[in-house]
């Protein structure tokens, strides 16, 4: 499959900034994931473990800051209502990665029957970028978990 072209790149064949592949034989790490998640989903929801009276959180309770993944159980909880909107005002990172992990494991499910599993490789050049985006996108999670109080 063709990434995503770099719209800059100068004569010849366009640099690929993102390449999806699905070899055969690969570990359907998506599908995998998304069924832990379910699972966990399930077990947080049915045994109402987003209700209990108390803070699991050490660097809560030591701080008095919420961690960056506060609300995520209960995000989980709202995912298993099927509360999507609830998920994202609680913990919008969570609810993100819940959803990406959601088509990932739908699309390896797809290719599972063929053998195969969805793999996804960054050029090196896009690394930093990318890790600079995954930090961006936990600071910004994290005032807003600040700003609402959890």
């Amino acid at each position: 499959m063709k990434g995503v072209a770099d719209p800059v790149a100068g004569g010849g064949e366009a640099q690929r900034w993102v390449r999806l592949s699905a070899p055969r034989g690969a570990l359907p790490l998506g599908a995998i994931l998304s069924g832990i998640g379910v699972l966990v989903a399930a077990v947080v929801g049915l045994l109402r473990l987003h209700r209990l009276p108390v803070t699991l959180c050490y660097f809560k309770a030591l701080s008095g800051l919420p961690c960056l993944s506060c609300g995520s159980t209960r995000a989980a909880a709202l995912l298993w209502a099927l509360d999507p909107r609830g998920a994202f005002l609680m913990n919008p990172l969570a609810a993100v990665v819940a959803a990406v992990l959601v088509v990932w494991g739908a699309a390896d499910l797809a290719l599972m029957t063929r053998g195969r599993a969805l793999r996804m490789s960054l050029a090196p050049s896009i690394r930093p970028a990318a890790r600079w985006v995954a930090g961006v996108a936990l600071a910004a999670n994290w005032i807003y978990l600040i700003a609402v109080g959890r």
